[in-house]
């Protein structure tokens, strides 16, 4: 989503002895094997998850379908994992949400799923890669809200980000927190826009990188509340995260996960939230609607997507062991305790949020003429 911040192994793979599912990770320096019991997010409990073969149902219901793609699927003639990739690297946010859908994916299709990482050029080394797989099942990309707008950012790309795909399913969700240095005037977003139109001074925000999903986030922000902001450019979230606790610059965004600790401790201070409502656990903070930008919207998600030409049935197949997944132990509570909201649901609700998101951010970028570093 643009805030790559956890930590964890090289790219994966599973392997389920009789009482526990263990992930089998490799690399060119070295392998190590992780059960249930050690994978788990910074900070979180560790419990177990037992292993049930599901082979022979699986098997039986690609007997009934008949279809050779849903059979290759099931089970690889050649004994292939299938892969998860990954426009990032391993420890990156994007990369842990795969594991623990590599984990489950293996625990519930009956074959093995490793996490492929292919980090560079704004992820879209990874795309191309299942963009021209072959579209049987067996190569999924991960991507993260920053996806529909890299064909407006790099408008000569060898595919399409929307039409070159199929969407599995959503993963999850995630808004944002406009946080800002406490010395910064206002007490919320709209006191803090009307004292730098007073003033005449020009606000700035610490981005993520240009093109990035904050940066235009903030753009939009920029051009609709008619404020001037300065964009200063950062190389990750955690150096203008550091910069705006400094008051080196005056805004960031953050996920309210990275958020949290340090407004308990009094560090920065909430502006506005970018999410249709208000957060529960920050009740008495605006949301960007609220402070008088009507219909602004903005959140980060992370889903699942596969070639344009795969077959429906493997689409479905895929979508039904995401909701699974999302909707149980311990994928859900593994993703609420890193602030992002589990999103069940139909193939077309990506559809329509990438659509969505890609017609906004390439009007933008296209207006503003944003360039990517």
């Amino acid at each position: 989503m643009g805030h790559e911040c956890f930590r964890s192994s090289s790219p994966c793979g599973v392997r389920a002895p009789a009482q526990q599912i263990s992930v089998r990770v490799e690399s060119r320096q070295r392998l190590l094997t992780i059960s249930w019991d050690q994978f788990t997010f910074p900070g979180m409990n560790q419990p177990r998850a037992s292993f049930v073969s599901r082979r022979f149902g699986f098997v039986a219901a690609a007997f009934f379908l008949g279809l050779p793609a849903v059979a290759a699927f099931a089970q690889d003639s050649a004994g292939r994992a299938a892969r998860i990739v990954v426009g990032s690297a391993a420890g990156a946010s994007s990369d842990a949400v795969a594991r623990l859908l590599a984990v489950s994916f293996t625990r519930t299709l009956g074959r093995t799923f490793i996490v492929d990482n292919k980090p560079g050029a704004s992820s879209n080394i990874a795309a191309e890669l299942v963009a021209k797989s072959p579209p049987d099942g067996n190569n999924l990309l991960l991507i993260y809200n920053a996806h529909p707008a890299v064909g407006a950012l790099f408008p000569h790309l060898p595919f399409d980000p929307i039409k070159d795909f199929r969407s599995v399913g959503m993963i999850g969700t995630t808004p944002y927190v406009l946080v800002a240095t406490p010395t910064l005037p206002g007490r919320n977003l709209t006191e803090a826009l009307a004292q730098a139109k007073a003033s005449g001074k020009p606000l700035s925000f610490g981005s993520t990188g240009a093109g990035s999903p904050q940066h235009l986030t903030m753009e939009r922000l920029r051009k609709e509340s008619g404020i001037d902001i300065t964009m200063v450019h950062y190389k990750g979230g955690a150096p203008a995260h550091n910069d705006v606790i400094a008051g080196h610059v005056n805004m960031a965004l953050a996920t309210p996960s990275l958020a949290m600790p340090q407004l308990k401790a009094g560090r920065v201070k909430a502006l506005a939230v970018t999410s249709d409502k208000r957060l529960p656990e920050l009740p008495d903070v605006p949301t960007v609607t609220e402070s008088g930008i009507r219909g602004f919207v903005s959140i980060g998600w992370f889903a699942l997507l596969l070639p344009a030409a795969t077959p429906e049935a493997v689409v479905q197949r895929y979508n039904d062991a995401l909701n699974k997944a999302l909707s149980t132990s311990p994928v859900k509570e593994r993703l609420e305790a890193q602030g992002i909201t589990p999103a069940p649901g139909a193939p077309e609700v990506l559809d329509r949020q990438m659509q969505g998101d890609a017609q906004i951010w390439t009007r933008l970028i296209k207006e503003l003429n944003i360039k990517p570093e």
